[in-house]
């Protein structure tokens, strides 16, 4: 409890890490495709971006050119923004050990790991650190509300004093009966509750999708496929490079949906396309709506379906 940072939320710990940890013009290496919101709070820190490419099994960290050493390493191991790529275990030694060796710190967004719908659970990043180089940072937001704003930033020993103090200069403690408010409600085992809920109400929404584009997925696995539908509240729908998926999601949302593109979230990458769709806000209802209105928009697109 000692090395847990109270924030506002994932914003506040990445803003904190960069203040604290870098120094302007510093290089931080940054997952591609990536949270675009860490990309943003990194380079109003006047951090360098180097983006390192993603593939089915996380960040590839022999991809980080040592033309460019990190200061910083951020990275999303547990369910990767937007592809939901799981970093596999030998990766995740591997990066350990090139932090080790740039002398670099390595910022863990695990930001919707309560959510895991199948497979075995996975050790994060700091519980495989060995030499305090990993910060873990997390929310409550995908849990509550969005609205609560609050989240948590756990710190190696070495850094905890520091953190506080630049925490509560640069902040000030906010939101005390909000955090006392949410502390009782853990103890009491609300909050548990309330996890084991929305995990069932999840699901239900994630299946339903699911099943709702199983006429575009491709049985040669040479077409569409779908990543990261084992854990948190989007998956992603891949599609062929030539696919224009910027136009694809704005005729989409002329129907009233709403999906991300792909190609936004890269930063250099021109090879990925494809939809980033989240059902954490829809209810199952309008899933079941919906979902065969963005399966026969994408078969058009593709040219698999009607007309």
């Amino acid at each position: 409890a000692d090395q847990v940072i109270v924030t506002t939320g994932t914003q506040q710990s990445l803003e904190l890490c960069a203040r604290l940890l870098a120094d302007h013009g510093d290089t931080v290496w940054v997952e591609d495709p990536a949270y675009w919101g860490a990309a943003k709070a990194f380079m109003a820190s006047g951090l360098s971006i180097h983006p390192v490419p993603v593939d089915e099994q996380g960040i590839c960290p022999d991809m980080g050119d040592d033309n460019y050493p990190p200061r910083l390493i951020y990275l999303t191991p547990s369910h990767q923004y937007p592809t939901g790529a799981v970093m596999s275990l030998p990766r995740r030694h591997q990066l350990l050990a090139n932090a080790r060796r740039h002398g670099a710190w390595v910022l863990e967004d695990d930001y919707d790991s309560e959510y895991r719908f199948s497979g075995p659970p996975i050790s994060s990043l700091e519980g495989l650190d060995t030499d305090g180089r990993v910060l873990y940072m997390g929310t409550f937001s995908k849990v509550m509300y969005p609205g609560l704003k609050l989240g948590y930033l756990v710190v190696p020993k070495p850094l905890v004093e520091a953190f506080k103090q630049a925490h509560y200069d640069l902040n000030r403690p906010g939101q005390m009966p909000v955090q006392a408010a949410l502390a009782e409600f853990i103890e009491m085992g609300h909050f548990a509750s309330a996890l084991r809920r929305a995990r069932q109400n999840y699901a239900e929404r994630r299946q339903c999708l699911l099943e709702a584009l199983k006429p575009v997925l491709s049985e040669s696995g040479q077409g569409p496929s779908i990543s990261g539908a084992e854990q948190g509240l989007h998956l992603c729908l891949r599609l062929p490079a030539h696919t224009n998926d910027k136009a694809l999601a704005q005729r989409i949302a002329q129907q009233g949906l709403t999906v991300r593109p792909l190609s936004a979230y890269c930063l250099q990458r021109t090879d990925l396309k494809g939809l980033v769709i989240g059902y954490g806000y829809a209810p199952l209802a309008d899933i079941r709506r919906c979902g065969p209105l963005l399966t026969a928009a994408v078969q058009r697109e593709l040219g698999t379906g009607p007309a």
